[in-house]
């Protein structure tokens, strides 16, 4: 049954009990298998489709400081430290999202980019994880002995609607929405008030209605493109049709690495960042897009695996979140290129270019790793010898 850990000493968080089995070590090699194959069929498929060059050198450069990310992220952050300054690391994001709105770098239409010296970056795909990791810190921080109230959660919707707000503006509505997503998902996990759920169902359509009217015209000729591609074929809804084309052109063994001519020939718009799906699936077809398929669904599952044998609320929530984090980006993403998801521009986890995006996917799975670790520890004491690529690690980076 699904109850609350010893020490939270209430009702409110739905969690696993003692009674559940403890967590296995094979979990945590099981994560840093699907980050790895996803991450070379990924980079495989970049090359691909940025022809051997440019986006693909990009990508490649910018493992120099991702790797050295992800290894601190499994083995350096202890998850107290984490919950600790979870307020301080928003804090920094916020203010880094209105330099952005002020000072920002503008491509593509849109103002989402921090320039400093050579180095670009987007504080809203940092805000992503860091969403999950204050929600996390304030349901573990502020503990009801009750199911929680609108009022009892006022100050993190504060938060997280400020969040949205200043990533909506930029505009960036789809990681402005993925923000809100993450929280809800988080939200699932915690006991609320029944007239509190019953009141935001009851005010969602005022809220979608009032949605409706801020958001600007080409927003709004996507949504509408969803139910008609053809409404617009030689504009907003040219990418949804030349990405069925190719996605369709696929079958079930693809035509071959880089032989695909929908993304060869460029008919294919953005097939380094919101459509590279649609390059894979044309060149790998159907069996091979269902290979991606089972490994971003073990990726989630081991994710829920994590969240449910963990030590204490700020873990559980956290993997909660993460695991959300990956799976909403992965499914919207694919969802948007089969055209059954209005083009909200979100990148396809491990295979998109984007060195902000890459850095906070290998971020959150290198956390992941590491709740997982701390959960062996404290079910089972300090670690037996290892083997393998982890023998490596654990020999030259020490524990926290």
């Amino acid at each position: 049954p699904l109850v609350n850990r010893k020490e939270d000493g209430n009702g409110v968080f739905f969690m696993p009990g003692d009674d559940l089995k403890r967590p296995h070590y094979g979990s945590s090699l099981s994560i840093f298998i699907c980050l790895l194959c996803l991450s070379i069929i990924g980079m495989a498929n970049l090359y691909s489709a940025s022809a051997g060059h440019g986006y693909f050198a990009a990508q490649m450069r910018n493992l120099v400081f991702v790797i050295p990310a992800f290894l601190i992220s499994c083995f350096l952050i202890p998850m107290r430290s984490l919950k600790a300054y979870a307020w301080w690391g928003y804090g920094i994001l916020t203010f880094l999202l209105l330099i952005v709105l002020v000072l920002g770098r503008v491509a593509g239409g849109a103002q989402r980019w921090v320039v400093i010296g050579p180095i670009s970056f987007q504080p809203s795909e940092f805000m992503k994880l860091q969403t999950a990791i204050i929600v996390a810190a304030f349901f573990a921080t502020q503990r009801l002995a009750s199911p929680y109230r609108l009022r009892d959660i006022l100050p993190i919707l504060l938060a997280v609607g400020t969040s949205f707000g200043l990533i909506f503006l930029q505009p960036d509505f789809g990681t402005a929405g993925i923000c809100l997503a993450i929280f809800l998902c988080q939200l699932a996990f915690v006991k609320l008030e029944k007239r509190s759920v019953l009141l935001v169902l009851l005010s969602s359509p005022l809220i979608c209605a009032l949605g409706w009217l801020v958001l600007r015209p080409y927003q709004k000729m996507r949504i509408l493109n969803l139910f008609n591609p053809n409404l617009d074929p030689q504009n907003t809804g040219y990418n949804s049709l030349q990405s069925l084309v190719a996605i369709g052109s696929g079958n079930g063994f693809g035509k071959g690495f880089m032989r695909g001519t929908q993304a060869q020939l460029k008919f294919l718009p953005e097939r380094h960042t919101d459509f590279v799906f649609s390059v894979f699936a044309e060149e790998q077809g159907f069996w091979g897009a269902t290979v991606v398929f089972l490994l971003f669904m073990a990726l989630t599952y081991l994710a829920l695996e994590v969240a449910r044998h963990s030590k204490d609320a700020f873990s559980a929530l956290l993997a909660v979140g993460i695991a959300a984090f990956l799976f909403l980006e992965f499914a919207i993403n694919i969802a948007m290129v089969l055209g059954i998801f209005p083009v909200v521009g979100l990148p396809l986890p491990f295979f998109s270019y984007g060195s902000s995006n890459f850095l906070t996917v290998c971020v959150s799975v290198g956390l992941l790793i590491g709740i997982q670790r701390e959960n062996q520890q404290e079910a089972f004491g300090p670690r037996p010898r290892s083997v393998g690529l982890w023998r490596w690690f654990e020999r030259r980076v020490p524990r926290p």
